[in-house]
């Protein structure tokens, strides 16, 4: 008798110790599923599609498109741009090339522009931000 062992397994513990089981298992795969997706949103932030904005320039108005594919900035340009804005803002063009260059290669509002080109630079980013907020998904 000394080498017989009883085990008394009592079924309503093994039901839960089987459920509990089973539930951490189900939440720690859904975890790990949430934590791997997150980082993998490859559809980016903004509607595919092309949006306008109207800038004011003093009595003048320009037209300031930016074209989001694939959920990215993809451009930035000046458009229904008259010629007496261009003369009266002769800054503008470049302006808007520069910014146009530093909003996609950073697809971020914050950038740097150059001293000469601030005025007319910080208008063309604040249609662009009207413009990214009307794309925001």
């Amino acid at each position: 008798m000394g080498g017989t062992k009883f085990v008394v397994v009592k079924l309503k513990e093994l039901i839960k110790t089987v459920v509990f089981a089973v539930l951490g298992v189900v939440i720690l795969v859904g975890l790990i599923w949430f934590f791997l997706s997150l980082g993998n949103n490859d559809s980016g932030t903004y509607r595919d599609g092309v949006y306008h904005t109207q800038v004011a320039l003093g009595s003048e108005n320009a037209m300031v498109s930016v074209t989001v594919d694939d959920g990215k900035i993809a451009d930035v340009a000046l458009s229904e741009v008259s010629e007496s804005t261009m003369v009266f803002y002769p800054l503008l063009q470049s302006a808007a090339d520069e910014v146009c260059k530093e909003v996609v290669k950073t697809q971020s509002l914050t950038i740097q522009v150059s001293e000469k080109n601030a005025y007319s630079a910080q208008a063309i980013l604040e249609a662009v931000a009207k413009s990214l907020d009307e794309a925001k998904k």
